[in-house]
């Protein structure tokens, strides 16, 4: 008997996330968990699902360049709505729905338990029948907090190959992510959208106190020349490797993102779940701006329970 998680929504900050949860409900419940492959998470041996285990890395990231991701994404659909289906309707199989119906696919058979569910309960009817199980809110902070050690150690061996990036920065550095778009578009992200301004302010504020003199930004906007000048005018350094991509085709976004982050000595970031995700693995707080103080100081074990970086990583 296992559980089955097909799909959660969102992108890799997302996937990350329901990987950690799942990771420690595997660990603590001592029950099989799978995960099914998605856009940006799949099985190193090329399987439609790998298994959660606490002693094997069984899942690797996936390449977005690669000739067949777009083939392998509509596979992957057609696949989660036939597992839905079939655990819909065949004896000791069950399909539930959970969260919001924003966070899984369309069309999907399945008993909707919306956020009104109790996950030991799920985990206990996955040691007596096999379940799968789409949608955002499987959550268990403190069995993520209890095991999170091993999580780390799990995850990490994900991020190997990514450490041999030759873009090392020598001295201590402030990493930096600007996460607008889609955050702008979303009305109670409000508290997390900060104006230029603010978030000079708290990279001045964080260098002066730390002795710090080189920034690494990366933005899903635009970035003003004024913006850079005057960190440059104040004796800040600053690198935009995003920018270099073109440059260098056998590097990709989400390694440099990765490495870059892991590498830094602190974390300035508004709440995106990517940074978050790979903060957890590499550092003990990250830095918040604010609109009332220069910047916030957040412990991440505390962060899913920290207004507002708690709208978007819960």
């Amino acid at each position: 008997m296992a559980l089955i998680f097909s799909s959660g929504g969102g992108r890799l900050g997302n996937q990350l996330l329901n990987i950690y949860h799942l990771m420690a409900i595997s660990y603590e419940y001592q029950i099989k968990v799978f995960k099914i492959n998605d856009s940006y998470i799949s099985s190193r041996r090329k399987y439609i699902m790998f298994s959660i285990e606490k002693n094997n890395n069984n899942w690797k990231l996936v390449n977005e360049k690669s000739n067949n991701y777009f083939i392998r994404l509509f596979i992957l659909k057609v696949l989660i709505r036939g597992y839905h289906f079939l655990y819909n309707f065949l004896p000791n199989y069950k399909s539930y729905k959970i969260g919001s119906k924003n966070n899984f696919p369309r069309y999907l058979f399945g008993k909707n338990l919306g956020n009104n569910f109790n996950l030991s309960t799920l985990v206990n009817e996955a040691k007596k029948k096999n379940i799968i199980v789409s949608g955002w809110g499987l959550r268990d902070w403190d069995l993520v907090l209890k095991h999170k050690k091993s999580i780390i150690q799990n995850v990490k061996k994900c991020f190997e190959n990514i450490h041999n990036i030759n873009q090392f920065i020598n001295e201590d550095y402030l990493f930096v992510h600007i996460r607008r778009t889609d955050f702008l578009s979303v009305k109670k992200f409000n508290e997390i959208n900060f104006s230029d301004q603010i978030w000079i302010n708290s990279i001045l504020k964080i260098c002066s106190g730390l002795k710090i003199y080189k920034v690494v930004i990366f933005s899903d906007s635009n970035i003003e020349s004024r913006f850079i000048n005057i960190l440059k005018n104040k004796g800040i350094k600053v690198f935009l490797p995003n920018l270099n991509l073109a440059e260098n085709k056998n590097t990709n976004f989400l390694d440099l993102f990765i490495y870059y982050l892991s590498k830094s000595s602190c974390v300035l970031c508004n709440a995106s779940t990517l940074t978050l995700s790979i903060a957890f693995l590499f550092h003990e707080i990250i830095y918040l701006p604010s609109k009332v103080n220069d910047f916030d100081i957040v412990n991440i074990n505390d962060a899913h329970n920290y207004f507002p970086i708690s709208l978007n990583w819960n």
